[in-house]
């Protein structure tokens, strides 16, 4: 059989190339040579629709004019150039040698009937099915009937269908190539599909039988209702979905070629279409196949006189996400980390935060006595202590629970660290292991260590609190700031990498004051909660206000007495009040040369704190001014706001908040944990005066860091290696030290950012819980679905519950604020944001009230909130969606609530409707 137009039987089938056989006729010989029961098949290759193509001038030139079309063609118009395509190839005479061989085997099969089905390239492969795209034609018999069939078969390649479905996949339309395949007709008396991977599950342990009465297209149209039968593939757990069955499609009698839709009797219309033992003979020949080809099949099969019979497979192309995976848990929460880096966060950044983390972290485990091998055996922790969803940043729950397992009393840490972080949702499936004798005494030394080095930091910590602002003003002074775009691209990386090993590497301090903060913050809290105070909470954010020196309220105390020198002069006042923030700071340069130094000392002093001052693309004050007055157009509009007024707010309900602690822990505890508790108190007070003034030098690190990332992207964009220069953003910094360090695996940078660019612009619009389980990769399908749902979304709701953190009652209309770009003028209206940093302090003087929908006791608005005596509420869930700009609410800051006056009033005229005889009383 040399020639290029004979008919190769399944055994003649192995000579023939891939693009020969097409991908359905090739596993159909894979499945005999493998002596799977497949019926008997011949295939006719697809150089015989090449040579039809190519030697009719008319044909040709249709197909021609089908490689020109795009994938945003209509249907309508591509049937108009596919339909008059097909017509030309049905009418078109097979070669003489093809009509010869058929002719001849229809002689040794005289009274056998035939399927004449596609086989194209690329059909049924890994990644396109091309299922139901091309005809088949069953119950053919002589030589005119599969002639004419072949030809339908080959023409069925340009179905619009199948044309559109090439197109879509961005497969060519070009040089499309088909072969058609003569399989001896079953006539099965049932007959279905099997996967052997659950397609609606995504079960890898299920497989999925569909089955019919008839033969097997009714089950591949649709056309037939079909029993389903859910199999597990390794025990004989079987789950059946029986329907009603009305029609089967069988051999068409009348005709004498085809099928018809025939009604089924009475008796077999509920019946089982399999039974248990044909069930577990699918599943088995199911995973044989499986098992051999390496994935996940998708099998045709039927039966006849009871013996089963393969007459196709193919890769399953797609597969939902298991629905309920059991290997694997992740949680992930934000409810506190959202203050530093909020909304979408850029790769770069994310990519140093999780660095950064890593780095401090190793260094505090290694303080805390922890060997090589152990800080070994944590790397994977220490690398994925924050995950990216979506460019939100979060905490890996699972990995800081990891963390506080190295420590002693993992149970009280646990409760300690989610007060802290704001973790109102339980994470109950990490527990603290209970321990064998010969376990614990193992372990004992090590925690012994851990213990007695932590306890020792702990005692030093003011003295090594104020060696590192020492360590950190002398280190960042050896960076030349005002020089750096003198600086190679080299010399800027190598300043990076300076920031890294003298910074980052000698972290430890705060990170040892956020434990002692933590324990601190659980002793007090445990003890309010031991002398049965009520609603604890908002009595400990009354005993932690008041504080003093703390530099979070520095910036705030400072713009006031700017704001004082502004009051004194009508004319710069005027100034303030009307100018454009985006030329105010040159125009004071003439105006007032004394405040435009002011302004100048600020930004030099206070520069890198503002809004989402953690992300390194945030426009600072240093390279954009406007929010510095709009912070002063806000302390213009409130003339009774002064550094002293602030000063009188701050002492706020401390003095009676001890009051009411000290006297309920000495008569429920005594007079010995009453000194216990205060002792506590005051060490608490202190930790979170340490790490707000520690925050503020990190503010101060990551301003270094973001000028000098800003320099290199120049340096970039200058060379052409960037677009512009904030692209630089949207690379890891690893990806950023790989190109110097000479192990980049992609040099080619502006696509890479471009299509990184487009990601992130889409996940703008995205709305994520704060809190929710991942199960497997995050490239699968997720919803990042809040999993303890309650019913405050509803927009109905008239009362609205957070966490108290200052006390007093405010009565007023809502400024909603969701980003910097938001108008930010208050004049006493009550700020509601969905998260803050320590950027918004200066905002918050002239605000009535705050409600933050995230956040915790501990938390830097709650924080700020007390020393400037404003009523606080964090940790209101769906607030910022539930809310409208402008709306009139009542807050209490000591009870965490919120009514929505206006809803109540809409409420009660609701009822008065509805009971009219009430209205008449």
């Amino acid at each position: 059989m040399d020639s290029m137009t004979d008919l190769y039987s399944q055994h003649q089938a192995v000579q023939l190339t891939q693009d020969q056989l097409g991908g359905k006729a090739a596993n159909l010989l894979w499945l005999s040579l493998e002596q799977y029961p497949v019926p008997e098949w011949w295939v006719v290759p697809s150089d015989t629709l090449t040579q039809i193509v190519t030697q009719d001038p008319v044909i040709a030139d249709m197909v021609q004019r089908l490689t020109t079309v795009t994938a945003d063609i209509t249907l309508e118009d591509l049937d108009k150039l596919a339909a008059p395509l097909r017509q030309q190839i049905q009418q078109a005479s097979l070669p003489e040698d093809l009509r010869k061989q058929l002719s001849l085997l229809l002689a040794d099969y005289p009274d056998t009937f035939f399927s004449v089905r596609s086989s194209a390239i690329g059909e049924d492969a890994d990644n396109a099915s091309f299922a139901g795209q091309m005809d088949s034609y069953l119950f053919q018999q002589g030589l005119d009937a599969i002639s004419a069939s072949v030809c339908a078969v080959m023409a069925s390649a340009f179905n619009t269908r199948a044309l559109q479905y090439r197109l879509h996949r961005g497969l060519s339309v070009e040089n499309i190539r088909c072969a058609v395949i003569i399989q001896k007709m079953v006539d099965g008396e049932v007959s279905g599909v099997m996967f052997t991977a659950h397609p609606v599950t995504g079960s890898r342990q299920h497989g999925l039988i569909s089955a019919a009465w008839g033969v097997g297209e009714g089950v591949v149209s649709g056309e037939c209702d079909t029993d389903e039968f859910s199999v597990h593939l390794f025990n004989d757990e079987i789950e059946r979905r029986i329907v009603e069955k009305r029609v089967a499609l069988v051999f068409d009698k009348t005709n004498q070629r085809g099928t018809v839709a025939q009604d089924i009797d009475q008796a077999n219309q509920w019946a089982e279409t399999l039974t248990d033992a044909q069930i577990y003979a699918l599943r088995n020949i199911g995973n044989r196949i499986a098992r051999h080809c390496g994935c996940p099949q998708d099998i045709e099969w039927t039966i006849k006189d009871q013996q089963l019979y393969i007459l196709q497979t193919r890769p399953i192309t797609r597969l939902p996400k298991v629905a309920s995976p059991v290997d694997r848990n992740l949680v992930f929460n934000n409810a506190n980390i959202q203050e530093s880096y909020c909304g979408v966060t850029t790769p770069l950044t994310f990519s140093f935060a999780s660095a950064t983390y890593a780095t401090v972290y190793e260094q505090t485990m290694r303080i805390l006595g922890c060997s090589d091998k152990q800080v070994s055996q944590s790397q994977d922790m220490l690398d994925n202590m924050l995950g990216l969803i979506k460019g939100r940043v979060y905490y890996n729950i699972n990995n800081w629970y990891r963390g506080l397992l190295m420590l002693p009393s993992f149970k009280t840490n646990k409760q300690d660290m989610e007060r802290m972080m704001g973790l109102t949702d339980q994470v109950d499936f990490i527990q603290s292991r209970e321990f064998t004798l010969w376990e614990k005494a193992a372990k004992l030394p090590g925690m012994a260590k851990a213990l007695v080095r932590l306890l020792a930091a702990f005692r030093n910590m003011d003295k090594n609190v104020e060696q590192f602002l020492q360590q950190f003003s002398s280190l960042t002074a050896n960076i030349p700031r005002d020089r750096l775009h003198t600086l190679t691209a080299n010399q800027l990386t190598e300043q990076l990498k300076y920031l890294d090993t003298h910074l980052l590497q000698r972290w430890t301090t705060p990170i040892l004051n956020d434990f002692y903060v933590m324990m601190y913050n659980g002793r007090v809290y445990r003890t309010l909660e031991a002398a049965g105070v009520e609603k604890t909470a908002a009595l400990m954010g009354d005993l932690l206000s008041g504080e003093e020196d703390i530099e979070s309220t520095q910036p705030t105390k400072e713009l006031l007495v700017m704001c004082q020198y502004v009051r004194s002069k009508p004319e710069l006042r005027k100034l303030i009040e009307q100018g454009q923030g985006t030329t105010l700071l040159n125009q004071l340069k003439t105006r007032d040369v004394h405040f435009h130094q002011q302004c100048i000392n600020y930004i030099d002093k206070y520069g890198d704190r503002t809004i989402g001052e953690m992300k390194l693309e945030t426009l600072t004050l240093r390279y954009d001014s406007r929010f510095l007055f709009t912070i002063l157009k806000n302390y213009l509009t409130l003339d009774d706001l002064t550094p002293e007024s602030l000063a009188a707010r701050e002492r706020g309900l401390r003095t009676e908040a001890e009051n009411r602690a000290f006297s309920a822990v000495e008569q429920k505890l005594g007079n010995r944990r009453m000194r216990s508790f205060k002792r506590h108190l005051s060490k608490l007070r202190q930790a979170i005066r340490h790490r707000e003034n520690m925050r503020f030098t990190r503010t101060r690190m990551i301003g270094l860091y973001r000028d000098l990332f800003n320099q290199l992207g120049r340096q970039y964009a200058l060379e052409g290696i960037l677009s512009q220069a904030r692209d630089i953003f949207y690379l890891t910094l690893n990806e950023i030290y790989s190109g110097y360090e000479g192990t980049a695996v992609q040099t080619q940078l502006k696509p890479l950012v471009e299509s990184r660019r487009q990601e992130y612009a889409s996940y703008e619009a995205e709305d994520l819980a704060h809190h929710f389980y991942c199960q497997g990769s995050l490239f699968q399908q997720h919803d990042f679905a809040y999993p303890h749902q309650v019913e405050e979304t509803s927009s109905d709701i008239n009362q609205l519950h957070g966490i108290g953190c200052y006390p007093g009652i405010v009565e007023t209309t809502v400024r909603l604020i969701k980003s910097p770009e938001d108008k930010m003028s208050l004049s006493g209206q009550i700020l509601c944001t969905e998260r803050t940093d320590p950027g918004w302090a200066p905002l918050f003087p002239t605000a009535g009230g705050l409600l933050i929908e995230r956040g915790s006791t501990l938390s830097h608005s709650a924080v700020v909130a007390r020393e400037m005596g404003i009523p606080a509420i964090v940790g209101i869930p769906n607030i910022t969606r539930l809310l409208r700009n402008g709306e009139y609410v009542r807050m209490d800051g000591g009870a965490g609530t919120v009514m929505r006056l206006e809803q109540v009033e809409k409420d009660a005229c609701a009822e008065e409707e509805r009971r009219p005889e009430d209205a008449l009383l």
